[in-house]
């Protein structure tokens, strides 16, 4: 099978660009460090971001000011707790954090069967790169694969407006991860995520994914 005609093939390719279909499934849980840069407002904050199959995600959000917000979502629920209070988080941000997780590269590779999508076509990159385009159409996604070593450059994301690109791949227990990403709006950079830890299938319990 051809991968430069056939979506399916293609998107294999870029699997094993990553570290392949069975590290990709073995990675139950996935803890990181990120430090985050906003640029209008101005600042730092620091997350820590606990995912975990079955669509649990934990975000605690340390801000310079001291403050702490964390975010819980375990399926269709979701949660935010903020100087000691819980309450449930507003549904917009609630849809557009599972977004963001569902369109990651990492993971929209090792889930693609659920997904239709459209290419590869050849392109180019913002800087004249060249990629391979992969279009998401019920998703209103676009991909860019770098065209010489099949990662993930950039994703185009048009129900939000975003940009995404993604360099400074790096592995862990043999899965590459883009550890710096930059997200864009209106051609300005909006924010710039660094990783600073990353670990896979760390242990964790479910009270720790309780959004009430």
């Amino acid at each position: 099978m051809d991968w430069t005609t056939s979506p399916d093939a293609f998107i294999e390719r870029c699997m094993l660009a990553i570290g392949g279909r069975v590290a990709l499934h073995g990675a139950r849980t996935v803890l990181m460090h990120i430090r985050r840069t906003l640029v209008n407002p101005s600042e730092t904050v620091e997350l820590e971001v606990l995912r975990a199959f079955g669509g649990r995600i934990r975000v605690v959000e340390r801000h310079a000011d001291g403050k702490t917000r964390v975010l819980i979502i375990n399926g269709f629920a979701g949660c935010l707790i903020q100087d000691g209070q819980a309450g449930p988080l507003a549904a917009l941000e609630l849809e557009t954090i599972k977004r963001r997780v569902r369109l990651y590269p990492r993971n929209f590779l090792a889930h693609a069967e659920e997904y239709d999508y459209t290419g590869p076509f050849p392109d180019r990159d913002a800087d004249g790169e060249s990629v391979w385009r992969l279009d998401l159409v019920s998703e209103e996604v676009r991909y860019g694969f770098d065209a010489a070593h099949f990662q993930c450059r950039f994703l185009e994301d048009s129900h939000l407006g975003e940009r995404i690109t993604y360099s400074d791949y790096a592995a862990t227990d043999g899965i590459l991860t883009a550890r710096r990403e930059r997200c864009w709006r209106n051609g300005q950079l909006s924010y710039e995520d660094v990783i600073s830890y990353l670990a896979f299938n760390v242990p964790c319990d479910d009270a720790d994914f309780l959004a009430s």
